[in-house]
């Protein structure tokens, strides 16, 4: 662990600040609810090896675009502290970490934990607009579900199964996407191209949704393949039952029986 690191963990490791916060580097990691990521990191503003500042970013995880940024310089928020005794500071240091033949630390003074907690309410107070933005849309608008069903085999069968589930997924108020029926099984399976053609338009849609209901007691390998894609993209999995979690590759999805309720 090195010494940007720790002084992050210091201020946000409780996860209170930046949720399901992670460190690396000089920089912290975390989510801010719905499709939003936090990044804050030490910056410099001028002077090579003076790390004078903190930077947060907000990012869309969905298009990866930086939704806007928050610069906060150590002397406007700390002013330049006294340093006793030192008669090279008598008119106060300005706070920076220095970085010195390899080895970063406080420049002649270190914050208190008031100095951190004045660094927190300052994040805290960024964020919360954002946050709060989040959590409202989420109160007041349906949530955009992708339907994951069989498909192949028995596809008449199959697309009314995924019919039905649809129109429960619109009683619960939300917006249901499914292949089915926006890319038809006209892909012939003997033709590669076509197949890899319609499983790539169907994990773009993937992508685009903000919860993937699984639904069937046969788990094809298609919907494996858009279960996991879900799932390193963060976004949640949620079968009949409960909330799916990393699990080996297996065609039958235990317990399950067809025609299940709407997942919770």
């Amino acid at each position: 662990m090195n010494f940007f690191e720790e002084e992050l963990r210091k201020l946000f490791a409780d996860g209170k600040v930046i949720e399901s916060s992670t460190f690396t580097g000089r920089a912290c990691l975390g989510t801010l609810g719905n499709d939003l990521r936090v990044k804050a990191e030490f910056v410099t503003t001028g002077v090579r090896d003076h790390y004078n500042a903190l930077r947060v970013h907000i990012f869309s995880r969905k298009s990866d675009r930086e939704i806007d940024n928050l610069l906060i310089r150590f002397t406007d928020l700390w002013g330049k502290p006294k340093v006793p005794g030192n008669p090279y500071l008598k008119d106060g240091v300005e706070p920076h970490i220095w970085v010195d033949m390899g080895r970063a630390q406080w420049y002649a003074w270190q914050p208190t934990e008031k100095d951190c907690d004045a660094m927190r309410q300052q994040v805290r107070g960024f964020l919360e607009v954002y946050r709060d933005r989040s959590q409202e849309q989420e109160r007041e608008t349906a949530k955009v579900v992708y339907l994951c069903a069989p498909l192949h085999g028995d596809v008449k069968a199959n697309m009314e199964f995924a019919r039905q589930k649809g129109n429960e997924e619109l009683a619960a108020g939300n917006i249901p996407v499914c292949p089915h029926f926006l890319l038809p099984p006209t892909a012939k399976l003997n033709q590669p191209k076509q197949v890899q053609m319609a499983k790539d338009m169907g994990m773009q849609m993937v992508e685009a949704c903000q919860e993937v209901h699984v639904y069937g007691d046969l788990w094809t390998d298609r919907m494996w393949d858009e279960i996991h894609h879900a799932e390193q993209l963060g976004i949640p999995v949620r079968t009949d039952q409960r909330t799916l979690g990393r699990s080996a590759h297996r065609r039958n999805a235990p317990g399950k029986k067809k025609g299940g309720g709407p997942p919770r």
